[in-house]
């Protein structure tokens, strides 16, 4: 008695056209879900990036305007030392007019001091070397010398000279007259101040 062979075998009974859409429906899904996963990248990488741009954006402006107030702050301490170079100087200077303006006190008090009544200034100039000139009027030659003499005995002037000696006529509108005088210039050293001689 001989044996029957099964033979099995997969029966598609669907139609030629159903199969092949059966076929390729899982490559399709494959595909399908790469683009949405793609597209799904694309748009989380470009929030991403947004984010990263507007946050970089703000740490920018941020940057920005501490840079606005730190030159702000350069251009203060800037105009703080033009300011302190400008007073500085302005004392410098006034405490130049004010030695200077004392020496020629000085100067002044003790020309007062050896000046003869028949001798009158007409011009003083001191410099800032402690040099002198003065220009004067008087009657005659001797009392001229007599002058450089009381000068030369005080110890406040050195060094001095005669420079010119005119004679002219010097008019007086009171007595309606004219007297012959002598207009001469002497020269030289002011001494100044020393601690010992003011104390």
């Amino acid at each position: 008695m001989a044996k029957a062979k099964t033979v099995s075998r997969d029966i598609n009974l669907l139609p030629l056209e159903y199969r092949e859409k059966e076929k390729f429906n899982l490559l399709r899904i494959l595909i399908t879900a790469f683009i949405i996963i793609l597209f799904a990248a694309s748009g989380y990488l470009y929030f991403y990036l947004e984010n990263e741009i507007f946050t970089r954006e703000n740490e920018v402006k941020s940057l920005e305007a501490q840079l606005a107030i730190i030159e702000k702050g350069i251009e203060e301490v800037k105009n703080l030392e033009r300011d302190r170079e400008e007073l500085a100087n302005r004392v410098a200077m006034i405490e130049s007019l004010i030695k200077n303006q004392s020496s020629l006190t000085r100067v002044l008090g003790d020309f007062s001091a050896t000046t003869l009544p028949e001798v009158w200034l007409s011009n003083l100039s001191v410099s800032a070397n402690q040099t002198f000139n003065f220009t004067a009027n008087t009657f005659n030659n001797y009392l001229i010398a007599h002058y450089m003499n009381t000068l030369k005995d005080h110890n406040r002037f050195d060094a001095i000279e005669l420079q010119f000696i005119n004679k002219q006529s010097t008019e007086i509108p009171e007595q309606d007259r004219k007297i012959d005088t002598v207009n001469f210039q002497l020269s030289g050293v002011f001494i100044p101040f020393h601690i010992d001689y003011d104390e």
